[in-house]
């Protein structure tokens, strides 16, 4: 990828970044040829490092222009480059005995002090500015000051100090100046104390930048991770395997330079979480396996006072053989809860809800421990519970903030959605993976049955409010008609036989008159009565039953449509006071309905008794148009079949309509 973007840069790229990678590849070269001069060519492995930093600084440039990570890469990887070169050059002369070669005290020089701006660019500044190019914020500026302070004081400290030029035998330093030495130590102490602080900047920018980023940013500080973690191992265990952790330092050094470059230009980002677990993983288990060899040795140093030997060595390694296995178990668990929340371990995240949902004393309550649960397990910004009820969506809890492409994953309880759990993904642009889908399919469906109680207990406190509401509307209306109506007439029939009793001495004729007119609003507030009568509950159902009082009702229809009623043959038998009501101002709606706008000849209605009463109402007319809206009639159907917890089903019959109604019978106890 770095070769082939390198060539489309080429053409592209400002003039400063590629003359700075052709010097820093050059110095490179020069180092490798000289290595190989000497006989030396395993020092000169590390020397690939600095090209990368510059390849892929350019790239970055090219494709970001003006990034300060390009620039921040080219210039280390070129300081790194100069060290490389000058220290195979002076070696060459010092060491190898080449001959008079010029400007070997200039080199041994640089050599000294050409180290500290790469380490202070990659180690102190660039964790600080990683991946956006600058601080957090400007109260994070103080750590990349104190990056530049440990570049300027310690290149100043190391090129005029008292001291051997690093990687070179027994070679003193030719700028020294001895008499201002105390000066030299405290910059070089200055510069210390400012790594130290600039590293702990670097830290803590990348613990806060993790626990604010989402998406592609909490992917780019993965990559970052990914390419600087296994290198720590290794530098950790270079004094005591100096060979072979020379090679393998620079080998992963290769690796920071590349995956920084993929980090910052957001080249396939979400490839990296199973290899960036796995090296998470390993590296975890081999510093504890070491740290466990290393205690096993100390200890028996400072209580047998032996650390060396072969029986030393093998009883540390029989000790650390016996803890590999625990240890690589609780390193996995580790990783797997950093990575993907409880994703990993699906059945400890169902258990665990489970367990909650033991406890929870509502199911709306018990909804808030799902979602919650959820939430916490898959590490997501968002999650939420919508439950269906009637035609309605109703969103009765929810963690975070709403996102938009969020993932729906149906509420099933026996056949029936009953709900939704909305489960936003972790970041702009990721998507759950197959795992996260099955794990997500499961908690909903151990959610379903909660919903489906939290949706019953929602109907229900509706179907409450509906009927105390109705019990209100309906006292109401008795009292404004017996206030508005019959009251008055039975006042002014009081008044009217007080009156006919005063005039029945003087003129009898006039108090008959008077009292007949009286029996006239008396047989009008029995009227009145017999309709507040009516109204609460028809009294032909109490007179004729449920099948005779239909009939009668038809027989008031008659005319161009034909009713036929049928029943079973036992009847019908004793119905419930609600079921016998609703059975009755249903079937009645219908055939007005069927006389009235149907325009048909015919209509059966068919009422059968098993589990449940069972109305069938079926007629030859011209059909409900489709689209048409429900009435009012239909309307008051529906809802006096649902209040019993019944359905009522219209459909066309060809020609005409059906109309099928279930009203489920309670049983008495």
């Amino acid at each position: 990828m770095i070769s082939r973007n390198v060539t489309k840069a080429a053409g592209r790229a400002t003039v400063p970044p590629l003359v700075l990678m052709s010097v820093t590849i050059a110095l490179g070269l020069t180092a490798t040829l000289l290595a190989w001069f000497d006989g030396r060519v395993s020092t000169a492995l590390p020397g690939a490092v600095p090209v990368a930093c510059a390849v892929v600084g350019v790239v970055i440039l090219h494709y970001r222009p003006g990034h300060p990570i390009g620039w921040l890469l080219i210039t280390a990887g070129l300081s790194a480059a100069v060290v490389n070169a000058g220290t195979a050059y002076a070696w060459h002369a010092v060491v190898a005995r080449a001959g008079s070669l010029h400007g070997v005290d200039a080199v041994e020089t640089i050599v000294n002090a050409a180290p500290l701006p790469a380490i202070g660019l990659l180690v102190g500044v660039l964790p600080q500015i990683f991946p956006t190019g600058s601080a957090i914020s400007p109260r994070w500026r103080p750590g990349i000051a104190a990056g530049w302070v440990f570049i300027v004081a310690g290149t100043i400290g190391n090129v005029f100090a008292v001291e051997n030029i690093q990687d070179l035998p027994a070679v003193p330093n030719p700028a020294a100046i001895p008499s201002a030495q105390p000066v030299w130590n405290i910059l070089q102490f200055l510069a210390v104390l400012a790594l130290v602080t600039s590293v702990g900047y670097g830290l803590a920018a990348l613990i806060v930048r993790w626990r604010r980023a989402r998406g592609d940013q909490r992917q780019q500080l993965k990559w970052f991770v990914a390419g600087a973690i296994p290198v720590l191992p290794a530098v950790a265990l270079h004094d005591e395997f100096p060979v072979a952790t020379g090679y393998l330092i620079a080998a992963l050094l290769l690796l920071v330079p590349v995956t920084i470059g993929v980090a910052v230009l957001k080249y396939r980002l979400y490839d990296l979480d199973l290899v960036l677990g796995r090296i998470l993983k390993y590296t975890a288990l081999s510093a504890c396996v070491a740290a466990v060899y290393l205690a096993v040795v100390l200890l028996l140093q400072l209580v047998l006072g032996v650390g060396h030997g072969l029986v030393v060595q093998i009883g540390a390694t029989i000790v650390a053989a016996a803890l590999f296995q625990p240890l690589r178990q609780r390193v996995q668990y580790a990783v797997d809860r950093l990575f993907y929340g409880d994703r990993a371990r699906p059945y400890d995240v169902l258990t665990r809800l489970g367990a909650a949902l033991e406890h929870a004393q509502a199911p709306d309550a018990a909804l808030a421990l799902v979602v919650n649960g959820v939430a916490s397990a898959m590490r997501v910004p968002y999650a939420a519970i919508n439950l269906l009820v009637g035609d309605d969506v109703i969103t009765t809890t929810q963690y975070g903030e709403t996102v938009a492409g969020a993932s729906r994953f149906p509420l099933i309880y026996q056949d029936d959605t009953v709900g939704q759990l909305i489960v936003a993904p972790r970041g702009h642009g990721e998507a759950f993976s197959a795992a996260d889908h099955r794990l997500l399919t499961d908690l909903a469906r151990q959610a379903g049955v909660v919903a489906h109680a939290s949706r019953v207990t929602t109907a229900l406190q509706q179907a409450r409010l509906a009927l105390v509401t109705a019990r209100e509307e309906e006292r109401r209306r008795l009292r404004r008609d017996l206030h508005d109506g019959l009251g008055p007439t039975l006042a002014g029939v009081t008044l009217g036989l007080t009156a006919a009793q005063a005039t029945i001495p003087r003129d009898p004729r006039a108090a008959a008159d008077l009292i007949q007119q009286l029996s006239g609003q008396v047989e009008g507030a029995i009227q009145d009565i017999r309709r507040l009568v009516y109204g609460l509950r028809p009294p032909a159902l109490d007179e004729y039953g449920l099948y005779r009082a239909l009939q009668q009702h038809a027989a008031t229809l008659e005319g161009t449509v034909a009713f036929t009623l049928t029943q079973p043959d036992g009847g019908l038998g004793d119905l419930p006071a609600a079921v016998d009501v609703a059975a009755y101002r249903i079937v009645t709606e219908a055939m007005t309905n069927v006389s009235r706008h149907a325009i048909a000849t015919t209509c059966s209605v068919r009422v059968h008794r098993d589990q449940a009463l069972q109305l069938t109402i079926t007629d030859d007319g011209r059909g409900i148009q489709p689209g048409t809206a429900a009435g009012v009639g239909l309307t008051a159907m529906r809802e006096r079949a649902m209040e019993l917890g019944g359905q009522l089903i219209i459909s066309g019959s060809q020609p005409g309509t059906r109309i099928h109604a279930v009203l489920p019978i309670p049983e008495v106890r």
